[in-house]
């Protein structure tokens, strides 16, 4: 049982050709809505250019039966599963704990099967793993970091849990800078620079970050804004609650673009509460030691590797080849937004 046999026969008529940043991708469904929002979600990313795909994904409104036993993923921290594999011959299906979504995977080919119109993000998830697996085929390398650019130079934002990586990106934005990505960044060195790929997805934010920002808040209805104004600022900063943010539909076209050059890495250690803002330049071997907080890789969706298997030497050497070619700072003190405009412009203009 191979996982691109399980929709065999499964008609799919509704066809999206997609191409990112050179990675064209086909995308087939049997439900034409999905096909619609699929189509307007990804429009401020796609560049068409009519080449053969890369990788083709079918979204499957609609179960799929499958036998055998799933093994939960394990999650740092004893945090709950939130996917569970079973490798097969020819690929690997996982199966999503809370949505009951079943993807499959298999060189240059996926699928996801389930209540897909209930739960569109996990569509859009699928298609940009195989943006990022043809991308890392490559060379580049995967970093947890929001990443915007300003004149095609290009800063990355990481830090740990909580840092505020996606209300820096979007506050830089609101002050003028170009969103690379929210969440992930593809990094690889070349001969004349550093090239950093975005991935086409929309900011997720929580709302604190609606609340926070000049504008965004406009997106929550009046009495919700209030409510939320009302709660305890380390509430407020907790609040799970993702809402997607269109910046092409808030600042005009043009607002995301998905390769810049990398000049940056900014790792955000200010916390609530801190006082002041202190910036000062990181040494690799320092940055390397952070980088639990910067490394991210496709975890269950790579199927060259192991769910759930940590950072190899060689993975890491790579880091410290693109560490060598950026400029690696630190921010620590507390949360100022405002200042850190301040700070990505001065980094990006030297």
């Amino acid at each position: 049982m191979s996982p691109a046999s399980l929709i065999r026969g499964v008609a799919a008529p509704h066809t999206l050709s997609l191409s990112f940043a050179d990675v064209p991708i086909r995308v087939r469904t049997n439900d034409p809505d999905i096909r619609m929002r699929l189509a307007s979600y990804f429009r401020p990313y796609v560049i068409a250019d009519g080449a053969a795909p890369l990788a083709e994904v079918s979204l499957i409104q609609g179960t799929v039966l499958v036998d055998g036993t799933f093994v939960d993923v394990v999650r740092d921290g004893g945090r709950r599963p939130k996917e569970a594999t079973q490798d097969v011959p020819g690929g690997r299906l996982v199966l999503k704990r809370m949505t009951g979504v079943l993807i499959g995977l298999w060189p240059g080919g996926a699928f996801a099967a389930g209540d897909i119109g209930a739960n569109l993000n996990q569509g859009v998830n699928l298609v940009n793993n195989c943006y990022a697996k043809v991308v890392m085929g490559r060379g580049h390398v995967l970093l947890h970091a929001s990443a915007v650019s300003l004149d095609q130079r290009t800063a990355a934002l990481a830090g740990p849990p909580g840092a505020g990586k996606s209300t820096s990106a979007l506050h830089l934005v609101e002050a003028g800078f170009r969103c690379l990505s929210n969440d992930r960044v593809l990094a690889k060195p070349m001969p004349d620079m550093v090239e950093a790929l975005g991935y086409p997805k929309q900011p997720r934010v929580n709302p604190g970050t609606l609340v926070g920002h000049p504008r965004l808040c406009a997106l929550l209805a009046a009495a919700d804004r209030a409510a939320l104004a009302a709660l305890p600022a380390g509430e407020l900063w907790e609040l799970e609650r993702k809402s997607d943010v269109d910046l092409d539909g808030i600042y005009g076209d043009g607002t995301v673009e998905l390769r810049g050059q990398m000049a940056a890495l900014v790792l955000l250690r200010w916390q609530r509460g801190g006082q002041g803002l202190r910036v000062r330049p990181l040494a690799i071997e320092e940055a390397l030691d952070a980088l639990p907080l910067v490394y991210k890789n496709l975890g269950a969706f790579d199927l060259d590797r192991a769910p759930g298997s940590p950072m190899s030497d060689a993975e890491r050497d790579r880091y410290a080849k693109l560490y060598s070619r950026v400029a690696l700072v630190e921010v620590t003190g507390g949360i100022d937004f405002a200042a850190l405009v301040g700070v990505v412009k001065s980094l990006l203009s030297t």
